[in-house]
C-alpha cells in the first residue's frame, strides 16, 4: 500500500491537505459544522443519544466535530426549549464523555459558545419556554412576541465573564477548541446591528463600539484558555437585511477581531427571520455553496484561516473552493446528517455513494417537534446508539422477494443483501425509483434525482437480483415461493368522481411532472398540498401560467414549518392560489369552482389533478396472503414521505 494509499487524496489534494489551527493539526479541511439537536436533559446536559450522534460524525472522517449553541449564561441566553447549558451543575460529565468518544474516533472536539440575546426571553423558532422570563437585548424594544429590555452594563460584564468561564470549563473537559457565535441574529449580532443597537454608551454608536461586547468576550475566552488554544468565531459575511451589516461592515468586524481569533467561520442571515432562515440554512431553491462568496470576501481582507458554509456535500466542489482560495476549510452541517461518512467516502474516492441531503428540513422539524433528530435519507440518524454495532448478519439465509422498486423497496433490498439474504427485487416499470422520478422532475429537485441514482447504484452493488417490467401478482408470488415477501408496491393517485375528469385536457400529477410538454399555457392544479405546490413552481419555471385550487385555508399546510418558510414565497411567485375553494366541475374552458358561496370558472388549457394518493390495500392483502412471512413498507402501507419509505425499508429488512 505504501505512504500514499488513498485515492481521494489524489483526486481532492487540497481538501485532504492538513492545516494547523493554533496548537492542533487538522488531518483534512472538513469540519462538522455546529449543530444542536434537542437531545438534552431538561437540566441542559448531553443525553447518550447526543453523544452517539457526535461520535458518529468523528467516525465518519471529519477533522473536527463541533457541537452547536452551548449556552454560556442560561438565565438570560437560552433561546431554545432544550439547549446545552454550560453553567448547569453536572454538565461536565456528558461533555467529557462526548470529547472522549470524538477523540477515540480520530477527530478533534469543538464547541460553540452562544447566547440568544433578546431571544433568551422571547418566543423563538426554538421554542416558547424562555418567553416566561425577562428578555434582555441590546436596546429597549417592543416586538410582536414581547418587550425587550436594554441590557445594563453590569449584565454585559457578567455575560463577558460567563464566556470566559464556559471556555475554561470546555477546555478542562477536553475540548480542543471553542467557537464564539457572533452571527444569525443572536446576542453579538444584535449588538453589531446598526438598527437594533440604539445605545448611547460605549456599546453603541460606531461599529467599533457596537463590536466592543464581542471583543471583550473574545478577550475573556483567550484569557481563560491561553495563547495557543484555538478560538474560532462565527461571523456574518452579510446579514442580507436592512437591519444588519452589509458585506463591507462585516469585513470591518473581521478586522477588529482578527488578532483575537485563530479561525473565522463565515455565515449569513438571521435564524429568527423566516425570510432569512432558508438562506442561513440554504434550501433547494439555492445552488450548493450559495454562501461561499461571503467567506471568499472575508478571506481577501484577513490573514487568519477562513471556513465557509452553505449546504455543501460534493467533494469536487469543496476541492475547488479550497483550490481557488475561496476558503481554507469547509464546514458541513446537514450534509453530515444525511451522510456522516461523507469525508471517508471522499477519501476513498467513493463520492458516488454519498447520500445527498435533500434540504427538506426534516432534521430541524424533528428537533423542535420531537426533541430528537431524524433525516429523510438516513434511517439511523438520531438512533446511533442502536446502530453502533452495524447491520447484523442474518441468523438464517432466506430467499426474499421484494415487490416494488421505489425508495422503500430499494432500501430494503440493499439492507437485506447486506445481511446475507438472497434478494430478488421486482419492479413493474422499466427502472427503479418509483415516485422519486416525478418527485425529482422539477428544476429545483436535483437532490432527489441524486438520491435516486445513489440508491440505484447501491442496489446494483449489493448483489440483489433486479427484475424490471414485471408486476408481482399473487400468481408470481406462488411461483417464486419466497421464504419472505416484502410488499412495496407504492400508492395510486386519487382520481375523484369529479364531473369532467375524463376530458382530454385533464392530466394526473405524476404524468404532468414527468411530461410537462403535455401541458398548455394556462394550468390549473387541483390540490394545494406539497405535490401541487411544488408542481406549480416547476410549471411556472417552464413558462406556464399557474393557478392552484385548494379547499383548506392555506396551501401546503402539511409541510414542516422550516421547509414551508422557503416554499411559500416560491409558490406565491409561481401561482395564483384559490384557497377555501371547492372544485365543482371540470369544463372544457377550465375548472368551475365555488368560493364564499360564489361560483366561477378559472380558465385553463390544462387541468392537473394533484388530489393525493391512496394505498392499494386490497392488492397488498392479496400478495401477503400467499406467504407466511410478509411485510408491508412504503406508500402501500400508508402514504407518507421519503423519510417513511427509507426508514421502513431499512428497519423492516432488519426483521427478516
Amino acid at each position: 500500500m505504501g505512504a500514499r494509499c488513498y485515492a481521494g487524496k489524489q483526486k481532492y489534494p487540497h481538501l485532504f491537505e492538513p492545516i494547523r489551527i493554533g496548537n492542533i493539526r487538522l488531518k483534512n479541511r472538513i469540519i462538522a459544522a455546529p449543530t444542536s439537536p434537542s437531545m438534552m436533559t431538561t437540566e441542559g446536559h448531553f443525553t447518550p443519544e447526543m453523544i452517539a450522534y457526535l461520535e458518529e460524525k468523528a467516525k465518519g472522517g471529519a477533522a473536527v466535530v463541533t457541537y452547536g449553541e452551548a449556552i454560556v449564561h442560561s438565565a438570560t441566553g437560552k433561546s431554545h426549549n432544550k439547549q446545552l447549558q454550560l453553567d448547569s451543575f453536572g454538565v461536565r460529565e456528558g461533555l467529557a464523555i462526548a470529547v472522549k468518544k470524538i477523540h477515540n474516533q480520530g477527530a478533534y472536539a469543538n464547541i460553540q459558545l452562544s447566547h440568544g440575546g433578546k431571544w433568551g426571553g422571547l418566543a423563538s423558532v426554538g421554542g416558547t419556554v424562555g418567553a416566561k422570563t425577562e428578555a434582555w437585548g441590546v436596546s429597549d424594544e417592543d416586538t410582536p412576541v414581547g418587550h425587550v429590555k436594554e441590557m445594563p452594563k453590569e449584565l454585559i460584564l457578567e455575560i463577558v465573564r460567563s464566556y470566559g468561564a464556559a471556555a475554561k470549563l470546555c477546555q478542562e473537559c477536553g475540548f480542543d477548541m471553542v467557537q464564539v457565535h457572533a452571527a444569525h441574529g443572536w446576542l453579538f449580532s444584535q449588538f453589531l446591528s446598526p438598527v437594533e443597537n440604539k445605545r448611547t454608551d460605549e456599546f453603541g454608536g460606531s461599529l467599533e463600539n457596537r463590536a466592543r461586547f464581542l471583543m471583550m468576550a473574545l478577550d475573556a475566552v483567550r484569557a481563560a484558555v491561553g495563547p495557543r488554544f484555538p478560538i474560532e468565531c462565527r461571523i456574518s459575511g452579510d446579514d442580507l437585511t436592512d437591519a444588519g451589516l452589509d458585506m463591507d461592515a462585516c469585513v470591518e468586524v473581521a478586522k477588529l477581531i482578527e488578532d483575537k481569533v485563530d479561525l473565522f467561520q463565515v455565515s449569513c442571515g438571521n435564524h429568527e427571520d423566516p425570510a432569512m432562515f432558508c438562506r442561513t440554512h440554504p434550501n433547494a431553491f439555492f445552488p450548493r455553496g450559495v454562501n461561499v462568496y461571503l467567506a471568499a470576501n472575508i478571506k481577501k481582507n484577513v490573514s487568519k484561516p477562513v471556513a465557509c458554509v452553505g449546504s455543501l456535500n460534493d467533494p469536487a466542489q469543496m476541492e475547488e473552493i479550497i483550490r481557488t482560495g475561496q476558503a481554507d476549510i469547509v464546514e458541513i452541517a446537514r450534509g453530515l446528517v444525511a451522510d456522516p461518512y461523507l469525508p471517508c467516502k471522499a477519501l476513498h474516492d467513493q463520492a458516488d455513494d454519498i447520500t445527498p441531503c435533500l434540504r427538506c428540513y426534516e432534521c430541524f422539524a424533528d428537533t423542535v417537534t420531537k426533541e430528537s433528530v431524524k433525516c429523510s435519507v438516513n434511517p439511523t440518524m438520531g438512533q446511533q446508539l442502536d446502530a453502533k454495532a452495524g447491520i447484523p448478519a442474518a441468523k438464517e439465509r432466506k430467499r426474499v422477494l421484494i415487490a416494488g422498486g421505489g425508495p422503500a423497496g430499494m432500501e430494503a433490498a440493499i439492507t437485506l443483501a447486506g445481511r446475507g439474504h438472497e434478494v430478488t427485487l421486482v419492479e413493474k416499470s422499466g427502472k427503479l425509483g418509483g415516485n422519486l422520478h416525478p418527485a425529482g422532475a422539477a428544476f429545483f429537485k436535483e437532490d432527489i434525482r441524486k438520491l435516486c441514482k445513489t440508491l440505484q447504484n447501491r442496489v446494483k452493488r449489493s448483489g440483489a437480483k433486479v427484475v424490471l417490467n414485471t408486476e408481482v401478482t399473487p400468481e408470481y408470488v406462488r411461483e417464486y415461493d419466497p421464504d419472505a415477501l416484502i410488499v412495496a408496491i407504492g400508492s395510486n393517485e386519487l382520481r375523484p368522481p369529479i364531473k369532467g375528469m375524463d376530458l382530454p385536457h385533464v392530466v394526473m400529477a405524476i404524468d404532468a411532472e414527468l411530461h410537462p410538454e403535455k401541458l398548455g399555457k394556462r394550468v390549473v392544479i387541483m390540490g394545494g398540498g406539497l405535490v401541487g405546490g411544488e408542481a406549480a413552481i416547476g410549471f411556472h419555471h417552464e413558462g406556464h401560467e399557474v393557478s392552484i385550487v385548494e379547499m383548506k385555508p392555506e396551501v401546503a399546510m402539511e409541510v414542516n414549518s422550516f421547509y414551508r418558510g422557503g416554499l411559500m414565497p416560491q409558490i406565491e411567485k409561481a401561482a395564483t392560489s384559490y384557497v377555501n375553494t371547492k372544485v365543482l366541475e371540470i369544463v372544457p374552458e377550465g375548472v368551475k369552482v365555488e368560493k364564499d358561496g360564489k361560483e366561477f370558472v378559472i380558465e385553463a388549457d390544462s387541468v392537473v389533478c394533484a388530489l393525493g394518493f391512496r394505498a392499494p390495500y386490497a392488492a397488498v392483502d392479496a400478495l401477503c396472503e400467499e406467504v407466511d412471512e410478509s411485510y408491508i413498507i412504503g406508500d402501500c402501507r400508508n402514504v407518507g414521505q421519503i423519510h417513511h419509505a427509507i426508514n421502513q425499508g431499512y428497519y423492516t429488512a432488519l426483521l427478516v
